[in-house]
């Protein structure tokens, strides 16, 4: 039996993925319709608009949002295109986030509240417009489930990433806080905090020298990257009938970047 086909199987859902057009996110969708899911990726990156013509996305499975969530309306926006092309929705994948290296001292504020805006407050509102939607249902979403994407910078200090820190701290701090508010209404909220994953976004911070060098893997016990269908298999286990008594959690999966 596959986890597809047993109790790890996604079938039914309607999920909302944002950060979809490249990297961890179009893997968590892939992952998700692979599991019987249907799926509205949303990206910032026109890219987005061919995902679903693509092999791994049968006819009607997938659909497609370009909206930079920096915007003030992005969550009404993404709402009303998932009810459009999803009906109800009973996921929500918070994925998307922006990242730049950038000392304290040379932090723009310009760039400091594009950071802000799209990895703590799109969240934040796209998962209101979701709690809302819940609350209004006129049959409640089976299992209704939010995923928070934070990162191991919540976590551990680097420098030249403390905005960038700032803003995931927020978000598993969030999780937690969501995950309480939530609760009388079935609504499970969990955050994942990946370490360093495979990435072309990862590839060109390390070719222009941000991260990187013979020691780069030196405090991780498993010593590589960790590959965008891995996170995207957590992601799918904590949306999953098997994982019901799983809420409030921030899972680290870091290749024990955190352990020592």
């Amino acid at each position: 039996m596959t986890i597809e086909d047993g109790s790890r199987s996604l079938q039914g859902r309607r999920a909302i993925v944002t950060g979809a057009g490249n990297g961890l996110g179009l893997a968590i969708a892939r992952k998700f319709v692979a599991s019987g899911a249907k799926v509205l990726l949303v990206d910032c990156d026109p890219v987005v608009e061919t995902r679903p013509s693509e092999a791994e996305f049968p006819k009607g499975s997938a659909f497609a949002l370009t909206k930079d969530l920096a915007d003030a309306d992005a969550a009404p926006v993404v709402f009303q295109a998932a009810r459009i092309t999803l009906g109800t929705v009973d996921t929500l994948i918070n994925n998307a986030a922006w990242s730049l290296h950038r000392p304290m001292l040379e932090m723009p504020v310009a760039e400091f509240d594009r950071l802000v805006a799209i990895n703590q407050r799109a969240p934040f509102f796209l998962a209101t417009e979701f709690f809302r939607a819940v609350s209004q249902a006129a049959e409640k979403p089976r299992d209704p489930t939010i995923v928070n994407l934070g990162s191991i910078n919540a976590l551990a200090g680097n420098p030249e990433l403390v905005a960038y820190a700032g803003t995931k701290g927020a978000v598993v701090a969030m999780t937690r806080a969501m995950a309480v508010e939530m609760a009388p209404l079935g609504i499970r909220v969990n955050s994942i905090s990946p370490g360093s994953v495979d990435t072309d976004f990862t590839r060109k911070v390390m070719a222009e020298k941000h991260v990187g060098g013979e020691n780069f893997f030196g405090r991780n016990l498993i010593q590589r990257f960790a590959s965008c269908e891995e996170i995207a298999e957590l992601v799918a286990y904590l949306c999953s009938p098997v994982a019901t008594f799983v809420t409030g959690a921030n899972w680290v999966i870091d290749g024990g970047f955190m352990a020592r």
